[in-house]
């Protein structure tokens, strides 16, 4: 909801300052304006409360031992830096940790 929030403002200020943009899109009045949308600005706090907990910049004990680093036995193709175990509800998929991991495995650029 706050995110259309976002592109109602941009919406009116393209309106407002003639800049043109294609219905539903909002990426020229964004680049206009030097803004990022409201769900890559959290991905990236995220990914930041993420490193800092790793890096002990937060001092989280109890959050530390619930994130759970991917050890493959084997070299592997595959590189994501935490295992998510299974799970057969959305609950749990969405708990803060767990969903921190899940964002960090998506992005290639987090590293330890």
């Amino acid at each position: 909801m706050i995110e259309r929030v976002q592109r109602k403002f941009l919406h009116h200020a393209a309106y407002k300052l003639n800049i043109f943009c294609p219905p539903h899109d909002y990426m020229p009045t964004q680049r206009h304006f030097s803004s990022e949308s409201l769900a890559d600005r959290r991905h990236s706090a995220n990914l930041t409360f993420l490193s800092n907990l790793l890096s002990s910049k937060i001092h989280n004990p109890e959050s530390l031992t619930r994130v759970s680093f991917n050890v493959p036995s084997r070299r592997t193709r595959s590189s994501v830096p935490f295992h998510i175990p299974f799970s057969s509800s959305n609950y749990y998929l969405n708990s803060p940790i767990i969903r921190l991991m899940g964002i960090a495995n998506t992005y290639p650029s987090f590293s330890l």
